[in-house]
């Protein structure tokens, strides 16, 4: 949207920058004058001294009048609001339009120059009292003193706003503008090491609810009206606070200056005083949860006169600023919220809008990232925006850190690869409807009640080994468009008493981030039947598994655990699933169809090959029959022939052996298989 112009092309920020500039010169320039004049006798037009004092006064003269500003339109004029005796006021916009000097035209930093002791370009704080005792002779020790409180003492010397540099008495030293100070006199970002001044967002998709509570509206009140007061954000992570807090000051049309309490005191104190001067709140934000944890950081005795935005996980990682409380707690965006975020941003997806909601607990930052990579596609692709390609921008944004014991599977295999019976197969294709439907019935129909437990879906499969419960898991998952974890829970249980918890959580904070479905393969390794609380190791075993029953309870995503053998699971542990499925062994018209699907139509059969007479006579699981389609393609490839009848026997014979059974036999009308020799090859040099 195109900014409103005058009849000059000047939008009224440019105009208001250039006021605040116009408004700098013009009183540096009557500084430089009153400076001038208060040094007595120049000699003659020779001396340097007299040429740079010459030159102040060509410079005040050029510069005209200084008009006075609005509230709060220049800095001089917030430290005119600042200080309650006039007097006071106008003695810290002396000084600090005198430490200012040098960064104006390079005449004044020379006058600076020639009046320094060591010959450096800085006004000195006896330079400061010889000019101020010469306009006020009849209180020189006042202005000594009050100089020195403004400077050395108190609340206002901690603010920074003009700091004494080099060693020595106080008065010996050099004036300089405080950190981003020049920067703000001159309407300019402040160029800091550590912090930086950002706006707020105009409009964040999905958070209109949260801006609406209570809690968000007088934190809103605060900063607009810019009332010294605290504003915690807790919980979520950095990226969901860091959206909260610039929805925060977009709502209130406000900025502020944002640095971390990791930084220290003094860049605490530093980022302060820049707010200060450019009319800003200030933002400290606690290290990233990844980072290293330490006490809250103690920061310097300063008159807190702005609102203090302190956003971190926990209350014990901020600063105790004795300053008025506004606490507002961050979490997730609710589905509700999510679905409203992607209606704003893609209109055009109508009642698809709900189905993203759904599977993918994004935030408005993430979303925002999705929309801008679609928008890229779409420009390069010409093609219809379809739900697919919002999947895989998502899933391309995911972020993923690899951690023992928990491996990451894109998913590939769908429904078709699934041979399940019938009653099976619908529980698993409702499964994933009731993900996508949670929206609709828990929170448009009000089931959720307040409570969280009943968002999620849980599964339980079990059956024999090899009968597809973890392809099961990829199928749900390419259905949802997410990524797979599967969780190896032998190497997440540990011996040391916390350990087993501690690795547990930070599977669940993984999953929850990377938006993915959670496999715990071969659950019997710690949802057995809990044990008596014979000693000290079965308390603390039964205590892990209370811990993994309350984690999965609380977990949003869909979670599936599988097991060979259901008997072995605790009885309360079962009725937490809203699914639990069998997977039988497959009967022979089901054995039939795997050997089908995992023979490639490209294969080279024999003629002789008879898969329904396998599927009758070998009573073998599915993985069993994936194992031995490929073993008897390699069989027939080393004997350099197309696969016969008698190389799928022979892996069969294999796949009993492996598995420990005895091995029914050969079908009648079929001769003893043996194995054809390798067939000659030559390796070329």
């Amino acid at each position: 949207m195109k900014r409103p112009e005058d009849e000059h092309g000047v939008t009224p920020l440019q105009a208001l920058i250039e006021q605040v500039r116009l408004h700098t010169r013009q009183a540096l320039a009557q500084v430089a004058l009153r400076l001038a004049r208060s040094l007595g006798e120049r000699g003659d037009g020779r001396d340097p001294l007299a040429a740079a004092l010459a030159f102040a006064e060509r410079f005040a003269a050029d510069a005209g009048p200084v008009p006075r500003p609005r509230p709060g339109a220049h800095p001089l004029a917030r430290i005119e609001a600042l200080l309650p005796s006039p007097v006071q006021a106008r003695l810290l916009q002396d000084v600090l339009l005198l430490a200012c000097l040098p960064h104006a035209p390079e005449g004044l930093a020379t006058l600076c120059r020639l009046l320094h002791p060591d010959g450096l370009p800085l006004p000195t704080a006896a330079l400061a009292l010889r000019w101020l005792e010469a306009e006020a002779p009849d209180r020189p020790f006042a202005l000594r003193d009050q100089l020195e409180e403004l400077l050395c003492q108190g609340p206002l010397a901690a603010l920074g706003i003009v700091r004494l540099q080099g060693d020595g008495p106080w008065h010996g030293r050099a004036l300089v503008p405080g950190p981003a100070v020049w920067d703000a006199m001159m309407a300019r970002a402040p160029q800091l090491d550590g912090a930086e001044l950002v706006a707020g967002y105009a409009e964040v998709p999905g958070l209109q609810d949260w801006l609406a509570q209570a809690a968000a509206r007088r934190a809103i009140a605060v900063l607009r009206q810019n009332l010294p007061c605290q504003v915690l954000l807790l919980g979520g992570d950095a990226a969901m606070r860091a959206t909260r807090v610039r929805a925060l000051l977009g709502a209130a049309h406000a900025s502020a200056v944002r640095t971390s309490t990791g930084a220290g005191p003094a860049q605490c104190a530093t980022a302060y005083t820049a707010a200060f001067m450019h009319q800003s709140a200030l933002w400290l934000e606690a290290p990233p949860e990844d980072g290293p944890a330490g006490p809250a950081p103690a920061l310097p005795a300063i008159a807190w006169l702005l609102p203090v935005l302190a956003s971190a996980r926990s209350e014990n990682q901020l600063p105790v600023l004795g300053l008025p409380l506004l606490r507002l707690e961050v979490e997730a965006l609710a589905p509700p919220a999510r679905r409203s975020l992607w209606q704003s941003l893609l209109p055009q997806l109508g009642d698809e809008a709900g189905m993203l909601a759904a599977r993918y607990p994004i935030e408005p930052d993430d979303a925002r990232d999705v929309v801008r990579d679609l928008a890229l596609r779409q420009s390069l692709d010409a093609a219809p925006l379809a739900l697919e390609q919002v999947a895989e921008c998502i899933r391309a944004r995911t972020p993923w850190s690899a951690r023992p014991g928990v491996q990451r599977i894109v998913p590939r295999a769908g429904w078709q690869a699934l041979l399940l019976p019938e009653p099976s197969r619908r529980q698993l294709e409702a499964a994933v409807r009731r993900v996508l439907q949670q929206i609709t019935v828990l929170d448009d129909w009000g089931f959720a009640q307040g409570r969280s437990e009943r968002r999620g879906v849980r599964l339980l499969l079990f059956g024999p080994p090899g009968t597809g419960k973890t392809l099961a898991a990829e199928v749900i998952a390419r259905a949802l468009g997410v990524d797979l974890l599967a969780v190896d829970l032998a190497s997440l249980v540990s011996k040391w008493i916390g350990e087993t918890e501690k690795n547990l959580a930070a599977v669940f904070e993984m999953a929850e981030r990377s938006r993915a479905l959670l496999l715990f393969d071969e659950a019997d390794a710690l949802f057995a039947r809990r044990t008596e609380a014979n000693d000290a190791h079965d308390r603390y075993a039964n205590l892990e598994t209370a811990y993994l029953l309350q984690r999965l309870e609380r977990y949003e995503g869909v979670g599936v655990l599988t097991t060979n053998m259901r008997a072995n699971l605790d009885s309360a542990f079962s009725r937490r699933f809203e699914f639990i499925v069998e997977f039988p062994e497959p009967d022979a018209a089901a054995r039939e169809a795997l050997w089908r699907v995992h023979l490639p139509g490209t294969a080279p059969l024999a003629a002789d090959v008879d898969l329904a007479e396998l599927a009758a006579w070998y009573a073998i699981s599915g993985a069993q029959i994936r194992n031995a389609a490929l073993a008897a393609a390699f069989l027939a490839a080393a004997g350099g022939s197309p696969i016969q009848q008698r190389h799928f026997l022979l892996a069969i014979e294999r796949e009993y052996d492996k598995a420990g059974r005895a091995h029914p036999g050969f079908p009648a009308h079929q001769p003893w298989p043996a194995e054809d020799p390798p067939a000659p090859q030559t390796i070329a040099r």
